[in-house]
């Protein structure tokens, strides 16, 4: 921060961060013996997360580790760039690639501390005093000796008031998003195996049924089932090629799109329309089976480990028989075949897999109802998004000074 900020700002105090904050090095050599079940690793700490969602298991570490209380903060030490500091919100076994740190002194209001750690102008100071090339880390003695500008403590006490009524927010938003999801898996499960007011069932080879379903194989509904293109991707060329990374969630995702020089036949050939399905066939067990449906408006073309599925909209809604091959992906694994790192599934097994169809009303009745509760998931999403995003942006206007709580707020 500049330093003419305390001209500005008369209130304000300049301090070393050790003035604000000590380290804890209390070490643990075996930590199963620790008798703490959770460790905190920096897989398990978020980029710009102030909470911890995720924990290891102390019976898979060994070596020195560091020990964390309830309320201590984990400081990523190790790759600052990545932004990872957050609470713990109980005593724990901690990665000696973090530090674990706690608030001290009478300059520092303690729910301030790590909101302060989550600041451009923190970052910007642990990014620059980052030692080594290959994975840079920060000592204690050096960060220690660090100077920032920090308001005063009532000013403190209201920033961290307000920007930890925005973290409870956000909580509360997840939350939202859990029983939301959870709802969605259970209205999958209903009206994909009983449909919608149905009374009468019958017996099939899938299971029970409405009697007015069939049971039929997918190749049955489909009109072409097409390999992608095996050509050479660039950076920049005509056409941009759909691969398996570009299927997100059950639809195309654009981000680092490769492009591939093709003539106007073969264009035409491999050019993706409205409803086509991509089924990614090839790729590790766990993403086999990845499945979207196509719905932009520009030109694209698919490459040669996605399967197009081109489907008989008089029998069948494209739509939802995307929803029911994401539903069923775990199902869909079993006809992979497995080989070292890779799992396929080819165009023909993926023909003769069996599912349960409705009439092409009720089929359609079954994606409205879960587009509706998709679009209440994509509401819940955004709006932790715009919460992020404010906190983000709050935090360091307050810490720039151009904003002060109890004035502008």
């Amino acid at each position: 921060m500049s330093t003419d900020l305390k001209t500005v700002n008369s209130d304000w105090q300049k301090v070393r961060f050790d003035e604000i904050a000590t380290v804890v090095t209390d070490r643990i050599d075996k930590p199963i013996e620790s008798g703490l079940k959770d460790y905190i690793g920096l897989e398990h700490l978020d980029t710009d997360c102030i909470r911890i969602k995720r924990f290891g298991s102390t019976e898979d570490v060994d070596a020195t580790k560091f020990l964390c209380k309830n309320g201590d903060i984990i400081f990523g030490k190790r790759n600052s760039y990545l932004r990872k500091v957050a609470i713990s919100d109980r005593d724990a076994v901690v990665s000696a690639h973090s530090m674990v740190l706690r608030p001290t002194g009478d300059k520092i209001y303690p729910d301030f501390l790590p909101c302060f750690m989550q600041s451009s102008i923190f970052w910007k100071t642990a990014h620059s005093i980052s030692e080594g090339s290959m994975s840079p880390t920060i000592k204690w003695k050096t960060l220690a000796a660090q100077e920032f500008w920090l308001p005063s403590i009532e000013e403190q006490k209201k920033i961290s008031e307000l920007l930890w009524s925005i973290e409870d927010n956000i909580q509360k938003t997840e939350k939202l998003i859990e029983t939301t999801e959870t709802l969605k898996q259970g209205l999958l499960n209903e009206l994909l195996t009983k449909g919608i007011g149905h009374t009468r069932f019958k017996d099939s080879e899938l299971g029970r049924i409405p009697e007015e379903w069939k049971v039929i194989r997918l190749g049955d509904i489909t009109e072409m089932s097409q390999y992608g293109l095996s050509l050479p991707l660039k950076e920049e060329g005509e056409y941009p090629i759909l691969k398996m990374d570009n299927l997100v969630n059950g639809l195309v995702n654009v981000n680092g799109l490769k492009y591939v020089d093709i003539d106007e036949d073969t264009f035409e050939k491999f050019r993706l329309q409205k409803g086509d399905i991509l089924f990614n066939r090839t790729n590790s067990y766990e993403h086999v089976g990845r499945t979207s449906i196509f719905t932009l408006d520009e030109n694209y073309v698919f490459a040669s480990y996605l399967i197009r599925l081109k489907i008989a909209e008089d029998l069948a809604d494209p739509y939802f028989i995307t929803k029911y091959l994401i539903h069923y992906n775990y199902d869909i694994k079993k006809i992979a075949t497995k080989s070292i790192q890779q799992a396929n599934i080819n165009a023909k097994n993926l023909s003769n897999y069996k599912i349960r169809l409705p009439n092409l009303n009720e089929q359609r009745e079954i994606v409205s109802i879960l587009n509706n509760i998709e679009q209440r998931l994509q509401n819940q999403k955004e709006h932790i998004n715009k919460l992020e995003s404010l906190k983000r942006k709050l935090i360091n206007e307050f810490l720039t000074g151009n904003l002060k709580a109890e004035r502008d707020l």
